[in-house]
């Protein structure tokens, strides 16, 4: 039996009682807690033992779960091992109090001598789970702390330390605004392409920078500053005709274009710049009646997908404005697939059009009916599934079926052949076969359903490979499994009564 696999599988056994995981825990705390780490859900009496812990990976464990219990929460933020706090503080979906986070961002300013990180290495994770924090760090009492939001702020933050009372936090705020609204001069750009490269074409340009990078002969660093707003005038009407077709689409994207500019990208010899401006707002007739007669393909769908729209629609459509109740029936009969698209993203639409859009010919309509509609019928989303679109969004709407998936045990994609262990009646011996099956997670998806054969599902034990997916099987008989594990176990490895039963069979 693989020991340590085993006892992780068994961590993650839905089926394994609560009382028994702790036991498991204070025998083989490493290969448990690894499985513990895996559960959406820890009871909060194996949350406090495992907060308790001597271990420092089983603490970091329990702090780093999301649906951690506050009060543990806030227990684990004094944590003597900073490694333990970090993991409690990181969390992006559970809001720290305001509080809670300004003892721990003080804590920060006095780290032991032997610390791993750096002060700023923390703050930066802070940030990382909740921008929103730079707030409370500028609100902060000590103004050492205060100075940690500096490089962090955006520019209306800044402009708010810029008036801090303190003055080494004020003048480094100055100082970062200032930065901030600076043009890039030719000796900031580094001489070979990396991140700062690329970071400095997107600051504000400088004539001299831009005229640089225009006329280097770089034709990766010439499309980046062809979006950058600051580029000057003199450059956008040279680059419109630079030679380079992904130069000039660049600049037909931009919107501070006049209309000769446009008019000339409408008539661009390549077809990508030309399906690049037929996107535009504000094209004459003229030009739309050019566009849709183009010879391209990829052009005449663009022009009809967003050409004819009006400066209401287009807001809804980028998501500067909500769509009407009374439009989505409109939009949904619209010959525009672009708003028929938007319709489909309506939960509320009645049946009639649900059906309509669900015979859709724009394979988009079809797959946003499937994930917002309640009412899309499961053939749909089996079909956008088969057909790769959002295949994690369709998994998780209640409506995916689940019935006759087993017929897809022989598919040629590996992940259409996992829909076999979401089948609630599948033949158990194609689960058997499965658990071969070239692909690894098919294997481990089968290796962990509940239609596994007991005798296959007792052979996996000894997989190298499969045996915690095994363990964490919930048809798994796990008692005896926990009884061999105990037997096999070195001499004071286990408490003298883990895992023991009582006369009515009962584990204590």
């Amino acid at each position: 039996m693989q020991r340590d696999l085993v006892l992780k599988g068994l961590a993650e056994n839905p089926a394994v009682p609560v009382d028994v995981l702790t036991r498991l825990l204070c025998d083989w705390p490493h290969p448990v807690v690894a499985g513990l780490r895996a559960r959406a859900d820890l009871p909060v009496t194996l949350q406090e033992q495992m907060a308790g812990h001597e271990s420092r990976q089983v603490r970091s464990a329990v702090a780093s779960h999301e649906p951690l219990d506050p009060g543990i929460r806030e227990t684990l933020l004094s944590d003597p091992d900073w490694h333990v706090r970090t993991w409690a503080f990181a969390s992006r979906e559970h809001p720290l109090p305001e509080e809670a986070l300004i003892r721990v961002m003080t804590d920060l300013l006095d780290l032991p001598d032997d610390m791993p990180f750096l002060d700023h290495e923390l703050f930066e994770e802070m940030f990382f789970a909740d921008r929103n924090r730079i707030l409370v760090v500028a609100r902060h009492p000590d103004p050492r702390v205060r100075r940690f939001a500096v490089p962090y702020a955006g520019r209306n933050r800044l402009r708010f330390l810029v008036t801090d009372p303190d003055p080494q936090v004020a003048a480094a705020a100055a100082a970062s605004v200032a930065e901030h609204e600076r043009l890039m001069q030719p000796a900031d750009l580094p001489k070979q392409h990396c991140h700062a490269f690329w970071w400095v074409l997107q600051r504000p340009l400088s004539q001299a920078l831009a005229e640089q990078v225009a006329a280097s002969g770089d034709v990766e660093a010439i499309q980046s500053i062809t979006v950058n707003p600051t580029l000057p005038p003199n450059l956008v009407e040279i680059l419109a005709r630079h030679p380079d077709p992904e130069v000039r689409d660049g600049i037909a994207a931009r919107a501070d274009l006049d209309a000769d500019q446009v008019a000339a990208f409408v008539a661009d010899p390549d077809p990508a710049v030309r399906a690049v401006v037929a996107g535009r707002a504000g094209l004459t007739r003229e030009q739309i009646a050019a566009l849709a007669a183009d010879p391209d393909d990829a052009v005449r769908t663009t022009i009809a997908t967003y050409a004819y729209l009006s400066e209401e629609e287009r807001a809804i459509l980028d998501g500067n404005a909500d769509l009407a109740p009374d439009r989505a029936p409109q939009w949904a009969r619209s010959k525009n697939p672009r708003l028929r698209r938007r319709a489909a993203q309506c939960p509320d639409l009645p049946p009639e059009l649900t059906d309509l859009l669900t015979t859709d010919p724009d394979a988009t309509v079809r797959t946003n009916l499937a994930l917002n509609h309640p009412g899309a019928p499961s053939e749909l989303l089996l079909s956008c599934f088969l057909d790769d679109r959002h295949r994690t969004e369709l998994l998780a709407r209640p409506q995916f079926p689940r019935t006759g998936l087993s017929r897809f045990a022989d598919h040629d994609d590996p992940r259409v052949r996992l829909l076999v262990a979401r089948d609630p009646d599948p033949d158990p011996m194609v689960i058997g076969r499965l658990t071969a099956d070239p692909d690894r997670r098919v294997r481990e998806a089968m290796a962990r359903s509940p239609h596994l054969p007991a005798d296959r599902l007792t052979a996996l034990l000894d997989d190298a490979e499969l045996a915690a997916d095994a363990a964490a099987n919930p048809s798994l008989d796990w008692e005896p499994v926990i009884e061999a594990l105990r037997q096999t176990a070195p001499h004071g490895t286990v408490t003298q009564d883990a895992g023991r039963r009582d006369d009515q069979g009962e584990w204590t």
